[in-house]
C-alpha cells in the first residue's frame, strides 16, 4: 500500500475518530486524575502530538489508537479502572481498531479468505466456548450485567485478529513495546513516589501485574547484551522496576519477580545449550530446598503480628501466609469455587454463577470473579474450559521458544526470552489474581500473542523460502 493512497481517508479518520477519542481521554484525565491531571494532561498532549505528526499512512493510525488505549495504564486510580462504564470508555480505541480492521479487510484485501494462525485457533475456541456458556446463562435469567462484564473481558482475546492483521510491520510492534516500557518505568516511579512521600500505607492498583513481563525482558536484555554500558542500563532500569514492585507491598509480586528472574536465567542457559533441562531442574530444586529445611523455624519466629499494611509485617508474612487474612480470604473463596467446580466438573457452572465470603468477612456481596484465574476457568468452564486455555498457553510457550532458538535477530533473542520468563510470572500471578481474564492486562497479553504469531510466521516463511 502506498503512503498517499489513503491520505483523504486519514484526514477523515482524524476528524471523525481520533479527535473525539482524544477529547474523551482528556475529559477522563481531568475528571479522574484530580490533582495530578495538569501534569498527566500536559504529558499526554505532548506525547500524542509527537506520535501523530510522525505518522503518515493508515496502518500507523492503528498504532496511535493502540497506544491511546494503553495510556490509561498510567493512571494509578482504582475508581477509573474498576468502574465498568469507564472501562468501556477507555476501551473505545480497541473497538475502533476492530472496526477499522473489518473495514480495511473488505475494502482493500484482494483475498477474502481468513487464515487462522497458530495462536488464534485456541483463542477462537476459548472465546466461543465461554460465549456459549454466557448465552445459556442469559436465557436462564442469570445476572445480565455481570454476564456482560465477563463476556466483555473474555472477548478482548479476540483482538488478536485485528492486531495481527493490521500490525504487519515489526517497527509497529517495537514502537508499542517501547511505549509499554516507558509506561512500566512510570508506574514503578509512581509506586515509589506514592508509598514513600504521599501515603504511609499500602498503595497498589492492578497495573502492578504488568511489571513482571518488563522485569523479565530487561533481565533478558542484560543476559544477551555484549556492551557493558547497555548491561548497566538494563540493570538500572530493572532496579527501578523491582523497587517499584517492592513498594507495592504485594507479597505475591515479590515472589513472582524472583520466579521471573530465575525462570529467565534457566531458559537462557537451556537455549544456549549451556545446561540441560534435567540439570536445570536439579539446580532449581537445590535453590528452593532451604525453604523446606528452614521454613518451620522461620514460622516459629514469626508469631508477632504487625499492622497488616506495614512493610515489616508484609515482609515477614511471606514466610507465614497461614496467619495472613488477605491470603486466607483468597484461599477461602477459591475453596468455594472449587466446590462449585465439583458440582459440574466437565462443563463448569457457567459465567452466571457466583460465590460469597462466609467465614473471614461478614459480607453478602456476590463474587463473579475470584482472585484465582485458574480456578475461575475450572469453576466457570470446567475441565473443558481449562484445557482450552492450557492449549493456548502451551502453544504460546512452544512459539516463543521456537523463535528464541531459531532467530538470529538480537531483539528477538532478548524479547522472546523475556516473554518466556515474564509469562511464567504472569501465569503464577494468576493463582492469586484474576489478571488473565480481567483488567487491561488482557489487552497487553493479546497484543503480545499477536507479536509472537507475527514473528513465528515470519520466521517459518524465511525458513521455507530458504
Amino acid at each position: 500500500m502506498k503512503n498517499n493512497v489513503l491520505k483523504r481517508q486519514d484526514i477523515l479518520l482524524l476528524l471523525l475518530i481520533i479527535l473525539p477519542i482524544n477529547f474523551l481521554i482528556q475529559y477522563l484525565i481531568l475528571k479522574f486524575a484530580q490533582a495530578s491531571s495538569p501534569y498527566i494532561f500536559l504529558a499526554y498532549i505532548i506525547f500524542l502530538f509527537i506520535i501523530i505528526i510522525s505518522r503518515q499512512h493508515f496502518k500507523n493510525i492503528i498504532v496511535v489508537l493502540l497506544i491511546l488505549n494503553f495510556l490509561p495504564l498510567l493512571y494509578l486510580n482504582n475508581d477509573f479502572h474498576y468502574n465498568f462504564t469507564l472501562e468501556l470508555l477507555s476501551t473505545a480505541p480497541l473497538l475502533l481498531i476492530l472496526f477499522l480492521a473489518i473495514s480495511h479487510f473488505f475494502l482493500y484485501s484482494k483475498n477474502f479468505s481468513i487464515k487462522i494462525t497458530y495462536l488464534q485457533k485456541p483463542i477462537l475456541f476459548f472465546v466461543i466456548y465461554f460465549f456459549i456458556s454466557g448465552i445459556i446463562d442469559f436465557f436462564d435469567q442469570k445476572d445480565s450485567f455481570w454476564l456482560t462484564v465477563q463476556l466483555f473481558h473474555i472477548s478482548l482475546y479476540l483482538l488478536i485478529f485485528p492486531f495481527y492483521y493490521l500490525l504487519s510491520n515489526r517497527k509497529d510492534y517495537y514502537n508499542i513495546l517501547l511505549v509499554l516500557f516507558i509506561i512500566a518505568v512510570v508506574i514503578s516511579l509512581e509506586y515509589i513516589y506514592y508509598n514513600l512521600f504521599i501515603v504511609n500505607f499500602r498503595f497498589v492498583t492492578f497495573q502492578s501485574g504488568f511489571l513482571p513481563i518488563v522485569s523479565a525482558i530487561l533481565f533478558a536484555y542484560f543476559l544477551f547484551a555484549k556492551k557493558m554500558i547497555k548491561r548497566l542500563g538494563a540493570i538500572f532500569l530493572l532496579s527501578v522496576i523491582v523497587l517499584g514492585t517492592f513498594m507495592t507491598l504485594t507479597r505475591t509480586l515479590w515472589i513472582v519477580t524472583a520466579i521471573v528472574i530465575l525462570a529467565t536465567f534457566i531458559v537462557y542457559y537451556i537455549s544456549q545449550n549451556i545446561i540441560s533441562v534435567k540439570r536445570s531442574v536439579v539446580i532449581l530444586f537445590l535453590i528452593i530446598l532451604p525453604l523446606f529445611i528452614f521454613g518451620d523455624q522461620v514460622i516459629l519466629n514469626n508469631k508477632q503480628i504487625k499492622p497488616a499494611e506495614s512493610v515489616e509485617y508484609r515482609t515477614k508474612s511471606v514466610a507465614n501466609p497461614l496467619e495472613d487474612i488477605s491470603f486466607l480470604m483468597r484461599v477461602e473463596v477459591s475453596t468455594y469455587a472449587y466446590n462449585k467446580f465439583l458440582e459440574s466438573p466437565i462443563f463448569g457452572k457457567g459465567l452466571g454463577d457466583f460465590v460469597k465470603y462466609i467465614f473471614t468477612v461478614s459480607s453478602n456481596e456476590r463474587l463473579f470473579y475470584i482472585d484465582n484465574s485458574w480456578f475461575y476457568f475450572l469453576w466457570k468452564g470446567g475441565i473443558i474450559g481449562l484445557i482450552i486455555y492450557l492449549w493456548l498457553i502451551i502453544r504460546f510457550f512452544k512459539s516463543t521458544y521456537f523463535i528464541l532458538r531459531n532467530s538470529d535477530n538480537f531483539q528477538n533473542k532478548f524479547l522472546f526470552l523475556g516473554l518466556i520468563g515474564g509469562f511464567v510470572g504472569i501465569l503464577t500471578l494468576g493463582f492469586l489474581s484474576p489478571l488473565l481474564i480481567k483488567y487491561k492486562t488482557n489487552v497487553l497479553i493479546v497484543f503480545l500473542f499477536a507479536y509472537v504469531d507475527f514473528e513465528r510466521n515470519r520466521l517459518i516463511k524465511i525458513q521455507t523460502d530458504n
